[in-house]
């Protein structure tokens, strides 16, 4: 059984050398032993205290970080998280993005607050000394326009008053940078359309509260997804086009630094390709950004991968593991690229037509894939 996706497909045909970017579903309910569960909460504890949280440093550029969609995480029982937030610490992995969902936190209404949800992730993430990056998005039911339709928020100041409550509750717990929606350039993120100038006024209306309320926080456009055309049936908007009309539309200084998400398929990362997603950012993206002098903003990756589905389109396990070390390799080697999260921990399903199913380190039994050695072999330089 599915759930409402918090990722959404990219479009074929308009985006070139570009995969699904994946949404994400129910979990697989792999239960460890509880002797498993019980030594991770032992080593977490000894290791930052029951609910504790270290201060969160800036993200550094060379950072390798892990992306993990909400629905991966939020329905599993706190054995489980336990377990696999003490993987990712075995892996070596540091950073985490993950959703912070505005419609879960508002769900009954602009005065109702249930932070239980994203409380359980970050704190389970801050006993093993794991950081967050939340990726805050999805408009509650009474913020849309009309009840018939979702829609951006009517009042773009109801997203800032959440985003300086979201950020008084976590900079005490060590967050400090937060991603603002994810893909708004696609319909499925940001419906019933892509709408930069709607987008712009949530920028306008979450910086000024988030800097209130953490003067060091750092802010990322949300990870645009790499279409090369703007689709006429309202499907999804160039990112290029749509970083312009972002900026053109007054939110110039509302954002740190711009996010992108340049899957490539099958083909490896390259910068001098045209028609590729990483010639994408080094060509038409920061074309825009130099336009409105932000030539030294850095672009961070904040999702990058490919599905293992190989007979029906994705890519072989091997192929995976290079694309990581590849990418790993070009950012680290380009100084407009900031850090770059990998997308995802395990598989989702075993679907061979269902590409979201086979973005991960690890099958869905937990067999892991070559990409898992990759990851702990580039952390552990």
């Amino acid at each position: 059984m599915k759930t409402p996706p918090s990722r959404f497909r990219f479009i074929p045909g308009l985006i070139s050398n570009s995969v699904n970017s994946p949404f994400t579903r129910f979990p697989p309910r792999l239960r460890e032993t509880a002797a498993a569960g019980l030594a991770a909460f032992a080593l977490s504890f000894g290791a930052a205290g029951f609910g504790a949280a270290a201060a969160q440093p800036a993200i550094p550029a060379d950072t390798l970080g892990l992306a993990v969609g909400l629905d991966a995480l939020r329905w599993q029982d706190s054995f489980d998280l336990r377990d696999e937030f003490a993987d990712y610490r075995a892996m070596g992995v540091r950073w985490l993005r993950t959703d912070l969902n505005w419609e879960t936190v508002q769900q009954d209404g602009p005065d109702s607050f249930d932070w239980s949800e994203m409380d359980r992730i970050v704190d389970t993430a801050a006993s093993f000394g794991i950081s967050v990056l939340p990726v805050v998005g999805s408009t509650p039911e009474w913020a849309w326009e009309t009840p018939e339709q979702i829609t951006p928020p009517t009042d773009p100041g109801a997203f800032g008053r959440f985003m300086s409550e979201a950020v008084r509750r976590y900079a005490p717990r060590g967050i400090h940078v937060w991603e603002i929606w994810n893909e708004p350039n696609l319909k499925g993120p940001f419906p019933p359309r892509p709408d930069p100038a709607a987008y712009a006024m949530l920028l306008k209306a979450a910086a000024p509260a988030i800097r209130a309320a953490d003067p060091q926080a750092t802010i990322i456009l949300g990870g645009l997804a790499a279409a090369s055309s703007t689709d006429r049936g309202g499907r999804a908007m160039a990112a290029a086009e749509f970083l312009n009309a972002v900026y053109e539309a007054g939110a110039g200084g509302s954002f740190d630094a711009v996010g992108f998400h340049p899957y490539t398929g099958d083909d490896l990362p390259d910068i001098g390709a045209r028609r590729s997603s990483w010639g994408m950012m080094a060509g038409p993206i920061r074309d825009v950004m130099a336009a409105h002098g932000d030539q030294d903003m850095r672009i961070w990756i904040t999702e990058y991968g490919a599905p293992t589905n190989e007979e029906e389109g994705g890519v072989s396990e091997a192929r995976q593991a290079e694309l990581l070390a590849s990418g790993v390799r070009l950012a680290r080697e380009t100084p407009w690229i900031g850090p770059l999260f990998w997308y995802s921990y395990r598989d989702l399903g075993t679907d061979p037509d269902d590409a979201e199913d086979w973005f991960g380190l690890m099958a869905e039994d937990g067999r892991p894939k070559p990409v898992r050695d990759t990851l702990e072999r580039i952390l552990s330089e």
